[in-house]
């Protein structure tokens, strides 16, 4: 970046840093500590067992605008959503508990893979395992246990679409489907009718190999991570309670703001993989690479604002003098930017001190790399099948150590028999 750019975004920082400040509380996603569980859980919708009873529940949800939404509709104690988590080499457990005291459950939907927010109370999951924006997955489910699972290549707003057994038949390029998913659900109350102490509950294993469909994720394992969040709607979808508010950043308010958006994966929260650890808080972990990586969606939100105003991404001194971006705390990681031609055709990267580097563009795509953590790359692929190329070696040493043998001895006995011919 030319000094002259360089000085003039730093001027339009030092001018509305002020304004940066009141960013508020809910800028940082949450994250919970998933505890390994040694054996597998039996899942059927009953999570006040021993398994569940050794870990903390999450945080509370709140209204999917965090801070800025409305008190009307923020939940209350009587609509208290609360989860935990665990896993396994196979599954991503999960336990959910809705509380409806004197509120209505609805469950009218009774086929699988139908739309089950637009007329049902609500219980989902959003998944992405490699953070990269693609092919993450939703899974929804209501108090009968009636679900629906959908892969969704890339966000609505970028263009994306739903992939899943609703919307096509095996063999069309629209299908996905799981198939190792297990799922439970219990009513405690009446469908339809308000109770005092009414609430449902769902259990659900979400099988790593349909969860890494399609990605290139890195399977569970101590101190790895997912990106995650969830979602409990109500009245047809006019109420959306979450786990980690959807914070996006706000070109025109120059901050973050609660956004009615769960198709903003940029955002979601984190599940981390511990190991068991009886006691442990249901958070103590926070992501080191969060700040570079919420700095590159800045980014795309701001060059999204100036495709829509000007028909085309433009340079980090123009965005800055819009004041569509934080320009100061860009300017940390370094953005190389590059435009290559009209309306989304731009990439750029940016650093952070740890060596990170986090790529985004026009399509929307996120690859965070840090030393030794190449994932995606030739690197990371060796890195993460170590054991199965060592035991290949070994395997096909072995081989040719028992083909050669077998090749001498072969050899061996035909001289003797020539010898005594």
């Amino acid at each position: 970046m030319a000094v002259a750019a360089r000085w003039s975004l730093l001027l339009v920082a030092c001018l509305s840093s002020v304004v940066v400040l009141v960013a508020g509380s809910w800028t940082k996603p949450r994250s919970y500590d998933a505890q390994r569980v040694e054996k597998p859980i039996e899942v059927d919708g009953d999570i006040y067992t021993a398994e569940w009873q050794a870990v903390p529940w999450s945080d509370d949800f709140v209204d999917i605008q965090g801070e800025d939404a409305q008190v009307a509709n923020r939940p209350t104690a009587k609509t208290r959503t609360r989860m935990k988590m665990r896993w396994d080499d196979e599954f991503l457990y999960i336990a959910a508990e809705m509380s409806a005291h004197d509120w209505p459950i609805i469950a009218k939907q009774t086929r699988r893979n139908s739309v089950i927010y637009s007329t049902d109370s609500d219980f989902e999951v959003f998944l992405d395992t490699d953070e990269s924006n693609y092919n993450y997955k939703e899974f929804e489910v209501n108090a009968k246990n009636i679900v629906w699972n959908l892969l969704l290549d890339k966000p609505y707003s970028d263009g994306g679409g739903e992939h899943s057994a609703r919307v096509a038949k095996p063999g069309e390029p629209n299908y996905w489907e799981v198939h190792k998913q297990k799922s439970g659900a219990k009513l405690y109350g009446v469908i339809g009718q308000p109770t005092p102490e009414g609430r449902w509950t769902v259990e659900i294993a979400m099988a790593h190999s349909d969860s890494m469909d399609r990605t290139a994720a890195v399977k569970p394992a101590v101190g790895k991570f997912w990106r995650i969040n969830f979602s409990r709607v109500e009245k047809k979808g006019n109420l959306n309670w979450v786990w980690s508010p959807q914070m996006l950043w706000s070109p025109s308010k120059h901050r973050p703001e609660g956004t009615v958006a769960m198709h903003y994966p940029d955002v979601w929260g984190y599940v981390h993989f511990i190991e068991a650890a009886p006691g442990t808080p249901a958070s103590s972990w926070a992501d080191p690479q969060w700040p570079l990586k919420a700095a590159a969606s800045q980014l795309f939100l701001a060059e999204e604002q100036a495709v829509k105003e000007a028909g085309s991404a433009v340079k980090l001194d123009a965005l800055a003098t819009k004041n569509w971006i934080d320009a100061e705390s860009l300017l940390k990681f370094q953005p190389v930017l590059t435009i290559s031609g009209p309306k989304t055709d731009w990439s750029a990267q940016l650093h952070d001190a740890d060596g990170c580097t986090a790529s985004i563009g026009g399509a929307h795509k996120l690859e965070v790399r840090c030393p030794g953590t190449l994932r995606g790359s030739v690197g990371w692929f060796l890195a993460e099948h170590l054991w199965s190329f060592l035991l290949l070696l070994i395997a096909a040493v072995a081989v040719g150590f028992f083909v050669g043998w077998h090749m001498f001895h072969q050899g061996h006995v035909a001289k003797l028999s020539a010898l005594h011919s």
